[in-house]
């Protein structure tokens, strides 16, 4: 059963694409894109044209209401001040929507293909991780630009990234958590030496990503859900792994003072 066309999944992933980094997305320029989300082409004389003419030559589909108003009534979208913004309930419609679709094979292995061509490649990888729950996710390369997109969009309690990514990035990851309130604040610890990327849910589900966060929609990558021993084993040695690690706590940056004249 379909929950949308994929109409209707693109302008969702479209609207959380622009509205993610703050910038403002008028109800003009959504239908705009929902009319024509690429670049307009015209085909004179070929035989899509005459297709198309036969087609509509018992009747015209017509729309009674616009996106806009479609995706508002149904509460994915708000549209305050001329901006339009998704909803919780349109980020759930989005995760679900954009979630890896895993077919269990006969061995109880599956594998999910995150193409580099594929627009939605980054979405389907925090669609998987929203299903794991409140769990911990493994990435030696974790950094400030990801938080918010996992805070927002997934329940991710812990994180464990690596000092490979180097003290910059560290101390500019610790600023980035003090923006979010405790309650929202996932716990973050750094390593001495990490290599894989996982996320280990708090019952038995444990995935392996094939790529960091920062590379996905760059590079081939998977998803692939582990059978319970590899998933126990990965489970047992990173939670080792996270008891030795380096607590990093949330850095308020210090208040700018004010020069005399």
């Amino acid at each position: 059963m379909e929950i949308t066309t994929e109409a209707g999944h693109r302008l969702l992933a479209y609207i959380s694409a622009a509205t993610r980094r703050g910038a403002t997305l008028t109800p003009e320029y959504l239908e705009a894109y929902a009319k024509s989300p690429f670049r307009r082409v015209q085909r004179r004389g070929s035989i899509v044209e005459m297709m198309d003419s036969f087609a509509n030559f018992g009747g015209r589909t017509e729309y009674l209401e616009t996106w806009t108003e479609y995706l508002s009534r149904v509460g994915w979208i708000s549209v305050s001040d001329n901006s339009v913004k998704l909803t919780t309930l349109g980020h759930a419609i989005l995760a679900d929507l954009s979630a890896p679709k895993i077919e269990t094979a006969s061995d109880d292995s599956s594998e999910v293909i995150l193409d580099p061509s594929d627009p939605f490649a980054y979405v389907k990888v925090i669609g998987a991780l929203a299903d794991i729950g409140e769990g911990l996710l493994v990435d030696p390369y974790f950094r400030f630009d990801q938080l918010q997109t996992v805070v927002e969009h997934t329940e991710i309690k812990r994180i464990l990234t690596s000092k490979k990514i180097g003290a910059p990035a560290i101390s500019q990851l610790a600023l980035a958590l003090a923006v979010f309130d405790e309650s929202q604040r996932p716990e973050v610890r750094v390593a001495s030496e990490l290599h894989d990327r996982f996320a280990i849910s708090t019952g038995e589900k444990v995935i392996a990503i094939g790529t960091s966060l920062n590379s996905v929609g760059r590079n081939l990558s998977i998803v692939v859900p582990l059978a319970s021993v590899a998933g126990s084993a990965i489970r047992s040695s990173h939670e080792e792994l996270w008891v030795k690690s380096q607590v990093l706590a949330p850095k308020i940056p210090p208040a700018s003072k004010n020069s005399g004249s």
